[in-house]
């Protein structure tokens, strides 16, 4: 196969299909997606297949944003907002509030969620959490694999190269593969458009983005003091700002360093979902 002008990545069909509705200045979505449907074309199409692939398994489910209508995030300040800001994607991934400190999620759950999910259950394992995510997260093995994925014909290229320069690799290895697929996804579904550069920034845009809904989570749980966690949220807006300068690039950078994490379809479908809810608000 041909790669695309775009990405240098290879096309994988599989099509979605996206249907949206408006209730009361509230955005929402009903999302259906017919997975891994390959269709085969013939002829020199950079898009062709040579395997299809049968049966269709169809999904469905309503997605909103939150926002808090407290009158007081109204006199945020201008760091306030911005951090915030770099945060959505997350925010909208976790059912969190978008615009607020508060979250709008009861402190159990997300009690539960740092413990799960990422280890956390007091101030010492937290603010060792987030020191990784300001001083490396996954944009440091990120920015080693990229080079070696834009330089190869194919996935399995990609994974002898990095086998023969790395030791201890395995999570290179699955990371770049998810994230081939990932942008081959996307250049089928022709939304959102990846291109190279969006690629060359990196993401710190998903770092940042987690930083900032952690601290969020963390101080509604006693882990952190509000202080301190606008602290943190106001280090993620100026660190994201020395390589992402528009809405659109930050919520781009968190979009490839989450879909990176997982090699299922539908993870990627609600990560895209909520990528797709955000065009408004990045006007």
């Amino acid at each position: 196969m041909n790669g695309n002008k775009q990405t240098g990545l290879t096309h994988l069909h599989v099509y979605s299909f996206v249907i949206y509705r408006m209730e009361r200045g509230t955005v929402a979505c009903i999302f259906i997606t017919a997975c891994r449907s390959l269709r085969k074309i013939h002829g020199n199409s950079s898009h062709a297949f040579h395997e299809p692939y049968e049966g269709i398994r169809m999904d469905a489910y309503t997605k909103t944003l939150r926002f808090n209508h407290n009158p007081l995030n109204l006199i945020l300040g201008t760091e306030k907002k911005k951090g915030l800001r770099i945060g959505y994607m997350e925010a909208g991934l976790q059912g969190f509030y978008l615009n607020s400190m508060e979250t709008g999620i009861h402190p159990l759950k997300l009690s539960k969620l740092l413990a799960e999910e990422f280890h956390c259950t007091d101030n010492e394992s937290v603010t060792g959490l987030f020191q990784f995510l300001i001083n490396e997260g996954d944009r440091v093995s990120y920015q080693i694999m990229l080079p070696y994925l834009l330089s190869t014909e194919n996935i399995n290229e990609f994974e002898n190269i990095i086998q023969k320069r790395f030791f201890g690799v395995e999570r290179f290895i699955r990371q770049g593969k998810n994230l081939y697929k990932f942008v081959k996804y996307t250049e089928e579904r022709r939304d959102p458009i990846i291109w190279i550069n969006d690629l060359e920034k990196g993401i710190i845009g998903w770092d940042m983005g987690l930083l900032v809904n952690l601290a969020r989570a963390s101080q509604a749980c006693g882990h952190i003091t509000k202080e301190k966690a606008w602290d943190y949220i106001e280090q993620a807006a100026k660190l994201c700002s020395l390589d992402l300068h528009t809405a659109e690039e930050i919520d781009k950078s968190f979009l490839l360093g989450k879909a990176m994490k997982s090699e299922k379809i539908e993870d990627w479908d609600r990560l895209l979902l909520c990528y797709s809810l955000l065009a408004k608000y990045r006007k």
